[in-house]
């Protein structure tokens, strides 16, 4: 679905942004380690941010409500990075940016931005104020924390036994009990309306001004949600890599599995005309080495010499390097890699797929990417799986219809892992509503590994013709905005001047 559980929005910012802030040795520093501004529950007042972070950014936390039902019950701290706008006369508002996931941390994307500005439209940076605020249970804000061990445990999704069905429950069920265990009443309250609730308030104690909001992969979904919610506090929205979040079950693992397999072959191809120096398969039968790596795995997990089991596994299954390539795939620029990878792991060396497959490591920060992603995609996606005969038809669903990866994707990853997760689907799949007067600007590319051009245009057909424009860029890779071609010049006029294209507009970069 784009918004990865293993492979995180926050990885997909440093793959894409042309010359990414390396990331920080260590990130052991709790959310109220990582901001020095004042809390409050009134206005936000900012202040330095601890040195883990870019020196341009100011650091901020903001108390909400655990539960917005009640109020005047348990809170928790939002936490948030700001690049200040370099023209104060010119500047335009404040512009929200998530990376998705669920469970990326906006907080690194804006700090990736303050290091690397070139990333970006200069014209961008001098008039928003760039916030990165960790939605609930992520990053800076109070986090979703869990049992390292109990994590990082390995199983099956897909069992083809009863004994394996049952090791899958046991292990998301012992999971989400350390989650509740270490992160408490918190655990059931990660769902997007909740994080749309709180990006509200803090809209509110940033001066009220109408929101600027982009939001990638995930980011689509928590973004066309706050819409819906208020419509009328909107001067701009953009939404790339779009999730449709009204879907059924089986429709999801369709679509999603058939984008990713698609664009697996763009890599085939790809990989085949490119110089030996862009992709050492050049030439070569890519998908006959992808199958004979698969075989491999198969027959017995192939080692990853790199990897420990500390940040990531000593091996790789064929369900491993399944789920892996779909992450690969989110960046273009990450292809000549997948090459290599193909190249070491037929040789018995599979540390470059292990590698996009990271553990937990007992960073709150850090691994909150992977443990929150979980707990939120739990409270947000249908999993009404209950039985070993339910994962075997989803599992024949994908073998039929994308035999090169057998239906290995997010979506099914999050239909299996929720089976038995003790938080209630709270925000469960429905279509969106919205009634606001500004038009949304949509972007998507027609070989996107993980949100589909089909949901690109679902979600533009619920928004309609009058609410919404559907920019579609022809290629491939996971979102446009960060590429910085065509596309990414057609949303910043969109953002600064709320110039939109003519409907129907393609572009090809």
């Amino acid at each position: 679905m784009g918004r990865s559980l293993v492979f995180t929005p926050a990885l997909l910012a440093l793959a894409t942004l042309s010359a990414a802030a390396p990331t920080p040795a260590s990130r052991t520093f709790s959310a109220r380690r990582g901001t020095t501004g004042t809390n409050s529950t009134g206005a936000i007042s900012w202040g330095p941010c601890s040195d883990q972070f870019a020196p341009n950014l100011t650091c901020a936390t903001y108390t909400v409500p655990l539960d917005w039902s009640n109020p005047a019950n348990e809170t928790i701290e939002l936490g948030m990075v700001r690049l200040e706008a370099r023209d104060k006369s010119a500047r335009i508002g404040n512009l929200f940016i998530n990376p998705g996931g669920p469970g990326g941390q906006a907080s690194a994307l804006v700090n990736d931005l303050a290091a690397s500005p070139d990333a970006v439209d200069p014209e961008l940076l001098e008039r928003f104020d760039v916030i990165g605020l960790d939605p609930r249970g992520v990053g800076l804000s109070t986090p979703v924390q869990c049992d390292v061990a109990a994590y990082n445990k390995r199983v099956a999704y897909f069992p083809k036994t009863q004994a394996e069905f049952d090791d899958l429950v046991a292990y998301n069920k012992a999971l989400g009990e350390s989650c509740h265990a270490k992160t408490g009443r918190l655990i059931d309250f990660v769902d997007t309306i909740s994080a749309i609730k709180d990006h509200e308030a803090v809209r509110k104690a940033l001066g009220d001004e109408k929101i600027n909001l982009l939001g990638l992969s995930y980011g689509t979904q928590l973004f066309s949600q706050y819409a819906e919610l208020f419509p009328d506090n909107i001067r701009s929205i953009v939404l790339d890599g779009n999730l449709q979040h009204s879907q059924g079950e089986s429709s999801n693992l369709l679509i999603e599995s058939t984008t990713y397999e698609a664009t697996l072959k763009k890599f085939f191809t790809w990989c085949n005309n490119a110089t030996t120096e862009e992709c050492p398969l050049s030439g070569q039968d890519v998908e006959a080495k992808y199958l004979s790596v698969l075989a491999k795995a198969t027959a017995s997990p192939i080692p990853a010499g790199g990897c420990n089991d500390t940040e990531c596994r000593s091996d790789v299954t064929e369900e491993d390097l399944r789920f892996a390539l779909q992450g690969y795939l989110i960046s273009p620029s990450s292809w000549p890699s997948i090459g290599q990878a193909l190249v070491e792991a037929d040789a018995g060396n599979a540390t470059l797929i292990s590698q996009q497959q990271p553990l937990a490591v007992g960073d709150a920060y850090s691994d909150s990417s992977v443990l929150a992603g979980t707990a939120i995609a739990c409270q947000d996606w249908a999993h009404a799986s209950r039985s070993l005969a339910d994962l075997q038809e989803k599992a024949t669903l994908g073998a039929n219809f994308s035999p090169l990866t057998r239906g290995a994707c997010q979506s099914y990853k999050i239909q299996t892992s929720c089976v038995g997760w003790p938080a209630p689907l709270s925000n469960p799949p429905k279509p969106v509503v919205y009634k606001g007067e500004t038009k949304i600007l949509q972007a998507q590319s027609t070989f996107d590994p993980s949100t589909s051009y089909t949901w690109g245009l679902g979600l533009h057909a619920e928004l309609g013709d009058d609410k919404s424009v559907l920019l579609v860029r022809n290629g491939s890779g996971h979102t446009s905005y960060l590429l910085g071609g065509e596309t990414t010049a057609a949303i910043n006029s969109y953002l600064l001047n709320l110039t939109l294209p003519e409907p129907g507009t393609v572009l090809d970069s």
